[in-house]
């Protein structure tokens, strides 16, 4: 049996937002057609629309995570693992295998009999678990009981109009508890473009809404908006005769099926996560 387990062509949204106690921290290279350029560090907040460059050195910061009060960033640049301080703009290494208050160990992976192995993602109020079945269907298991409170088969199409192949399913609570984000392979993906398509299902109605492709999706506090990057393009690098993979920063709206570019310039986002607000 199987287990769950800034350039000036930057688009801020400026609408109203509601109020929310975390930022979005990504991964952002913005290309230059003559000199280096490397992957900084950049923070965007969902309630102002502002997005602010954090780090200036001269290396890549890839794989960012926050500490739980959001004024440190650890990240990987090459063989190193470092920390970045907010609050004085230092980059000192850090050793993850020390024991670190800052940066709790989490183990994400839940055992839940009946689910595909590590497909398993805990309710906010921690009482219940979502899985894929079979990869073919969406299971919802109260965890200290182990009783199956719902199952919901992954019958969604593509937005080619094909029906996706059967593949481990990722799910993502919402804020609320209300809805999962589910991810299956993209349709498309290639192993030099590869994505995910993402779709909504409601567990109230268990209907599903199809709604993105793109990478690192990730809920919104207000539960209604979901961000993540695009599926990486070859660009050509103005003034040279060289292309360049680039990425956009995005959100999507489930209540309203709108998705909104939160960049539009020569850059590449990588990597986002939810940070506290400083």
């Amino acid at each position: 049996m199987k287990r769950c387990a800034l350039s000036v062509s930057l688009l801020l949204i400026l609408a109203p937002f509601s109020a929310g106690a975390e930022d979005v921290v990504v991964s952002r290279r913005v290309y230059a057609t003559t000199g280096r350029s490397f992957q900084q560090l950049w923070a965007w907040s969902p309630v102002t629309g502002a997005l602010e460059q954090l780090t200036h050195s001269s290396r890549d910061h890839d794989d960012p995570g926050c500490s739980a009060d959001g004024s440190d960033i650890m990240f990987s640049s090459g063989d190193l693992r470092l920390r970045f301080d907010r609050r004085t703009g230092d980059e000192t290494v850090f050793d993850p295998s020390a024991t670190s208050p800052s940066f709790p160990r989490v183990d994400a992976t839940i055992a839940v009999p009946g689910c595909d192995d590590r497909t398993a993602s805990r309710s906010h109020d921690g009482v219940r678990a979502a899985c894929a079945v079979h990869s073919e269907e969406i299971a919802v298991v109260e965890i200290p009981t182990g009783r199956e409170l719902a199952r919901v088969a992954f019958d969604q199409q593509s937005a080619a109009g094909f029906r996706h192949p059967p593949w481990p399913l990722q799910s993502t609570w919402s804020p609320d508890d209300a809805r999962l984000l589910v991810a299956t392979f993209g349709f498309g993906s290639t192993s030099t473009s590869a994505f995910l398509d993402y779709f909504v299902l409601d567990l109230a109605t268990r209907r599903w809404t199809r709604a993105f492709s793109g990478n690192d999706a990730a809920w919104l506090d207000d539960g209604r908006r979901i961000v993540f990057t695009t599926p990486r393009e070859l660009t050509w690098l103005p003034g040279t005769a060289k292309r360049v993979w680039t990425t956009h920063l995005a959100v999507f709206d489930h209540a309203t099926g709108r998705m909104t570019a939160l960049t539009s310039d020569l850059a590449n986002h990588t990597a986002l996560t939810l940070c506290a607000t400083r």
